[in-house]
């Protein structure tokens, strides 16, 4: 996209500012995808270009090094409004001591990402053992359809719903958990109290990330009453990770509940 038409559709007054900041990027099922710049950016260049959005074709990392080069010409452009050098030695070592001090002051909350992470692996595991399962239940579902008893359409797509929203989340809590954890630490560096009043980013990645684990525990439920007791104790393993991740994360964030995300919780049809 070029720099122009970014520039006109971050001007737009549709747009909410900031929405994308605390959504869970699943924009197929999002009620204000358009009211969103970057779904908008995200739309112009698939338009112009569906390869562009295929992570097998070239034209993909082709758009995303353009993308990220434009991106740093605009953050040169506002520094030097700003009478910022990016290039001051100086300005270059202070960044980099603030980015070792917030790595070391996040590292003490890193123990709740790392089970976020070996929720992830735990949850591949789990889908691959499933599939003999999961494939008896589909048969099931089929024979349900020839003998024309109970609802079998119904039931599938309880299934695949629970499935997708499991496998959308997988990774998702890891990653804003990491984000949260960080920004916490960048907020906790900040010795100006104005400042320190508005960095908030901490908590609203937390919040995102308590949404997907809330989601996520109810869709382990519900795959757990739709396979019945041959699920075993392997769903209840998740669910009691996923439950200590949350306890944890509430914990740690425990202002993150009433965090207000643009959009999603000042307007009406919220659907994130």
């Amino acid at each position: 996209m070029k720099r122009k038409s970014l520039d006109k559709l971050v001007r737009d007054s549709k747009f909410i500012s900031g929405i994308y900041n605390y959504c869970d990027r699943w924009c197929e099922r999002c009620s204000f995808s358009n009211r969103c710049s970057v779904y908008a950016m995200e739309r112009e260049d698939v338009d112009a270009d569906p390869a562009a959005r295929d992570v097998d074709n070239q034209k993909f990392w082709d758009k995303l090094l353009r993308n990220f080069l434009e991106m740093i010409e605009m953050i040169r452009a506002d520094a030097k409004k700003r009478g910022i050098d990016l290039d001051d030695p100086k300005l270059q070592a202070d960044v980099a001591e603030q980015q070792r001090a917030e790595r070391r002051l996040a590292a003490k909350n890193l123990p709740v990402a790392s089970v976020a992470k070996s929720y992830m692996t735990a949850t591949d595991k789990w889908f691959d053992q499933a599939k003999p399962l999961l494939e008896a239940k589909v048969g099931e579902l089929k024979t349900q359809v020839e003998l024309e008893i109970g609802d079998p359409k119904g039931e599938a797509e309880k299934l695949s719903d629970f499935t997708d929203v499991v496998r959308w989340y997988q990774h998702f809590i890891y990653v804003k958990l990491r984000r949260a954890i960080s920004s916490r630490a960048r907020k906790d560096l900040e010795t100006n109290e104005e400042l320190k009043e508005i960095l908030n980013d901490g908590d609203g990645s937390a919040k995102i990330a308590l949404i997907a684990m809330d989601r996520s525990i109810a869709a382990w439920s519900g795959l757990r009453d739709a396979l019945g007791e041959d699920s075993g104790d392997s769903i209840l393993d998740l669910l009691a990770q996923l439950a200590k991740i949350r306890r944890e994360t509430e914990k740690l964030f425990p202002h993150a509940r009433a965090f207000v995300r643009p959009g999603f919780d000042t307007m009406k049809g919220k659907s994130q």
